[in-house]
């Protein structure tokens, strides 16, 4: 793909996009990163483990830090950010509320799209994860109704690994009626800045075992062209 215009990358977490594309927005400047699960709980809310583990005393507090953190990282890979207000899954399970509604996240997210004026959307295949799951599934309510768009899955970071849940999920693509190619983009990825943006998300790289420069957010980023199936002939 040599021309992939605007480009825009779903992200669920603050920090999944550039984990998991963070080479290949380093190598197209003025990309915009749209994270989907962004909001800050209300002060009082419940403290989940993730967050105590990584040494924040609530929800408020560590989603300040980690918008902080993606600026920083953002700013070096030259993306603007996007954040829309819905919860992680963490805060949902520690309210005992109902996770967001595909119905209300395509909507923001088709917006978010059309004011960035994108014509490449990087969304997360949707591994493991159950906000990657909903993010991933809130982009697909978008393809059918938006011919304009080039649309191309990215292979999760860390998730990707899980044995089979890559090949599981192609299968589930595929029986909605959608294929995925492999595709590759023109310009030459920046390995090195991702690994500096990465390292940016420091509060949370400890727990999750990653460190600069190596492992899976340092492997290779793979890309999928999503198209409708061919349909079989009888």
């Amino acid at each position: 793909m040599d021309d992939p215009g605007h480009i825009a990358a779903i992200s669920p977490h603050l920090d999944d996009a550039v984990a998991s594309c963070g080479a290949l927005l380093a190598a197209y400047p003025g990309s915009t990163v749209v994270t989907v699960f962004a909001g800050a709980p209300a002060a009082g809310a419940p403290q989940t483990d993730w967050d105590r583990r990584c040494g924040f005393p609530d929800g408020a507090t560590a989603m300040a830090q980690r918008c902080a953190e993606d600026d920083k990282a953002l700013h070096l890979l030259k993306a603007r950010p996007v954040r829309l207000p819905f919860l992680d899954d963490q805060y949902i399970r520690a309210m005992t509320r109902v996770s967001p509604k595909i119905e209300k996240i395509a909507p923001a997210l088709a917006n978010a799209l059309d004011q960035a004026q994108a014509r490449t959307v990087l969304f997360p295949m949707g591994l493991f994860h159950s906000d990657h799951v909903l993010a991933s599934d809130a982009v697909l309510a978008l393809v059918a109704a938006t011919s304009d768009r080039l649309w191309v899955a990215y292979e999760d970071a860390l998730y990707r690994t899980k044995p089979g849940l890559l090949h599981a999920r192609l299968v589930q693509f595929y029986t909605r009626g959608y294929s995925l190619t492999p595709v590759v983009f023109g310009a030459p990825s920046n390995i090195h800045r991702k690994a500096t943006a990465v390292s940016a998300y420091a509060s949370q790289l400890g727990e999750l075992g990653v460190k600069k420069g190596e492992g899976d957010a340092a492997a290779p980023e793979r890309y999928w062209l999503l198209s409708e199936s061919v349909k079989q002939q009888p």
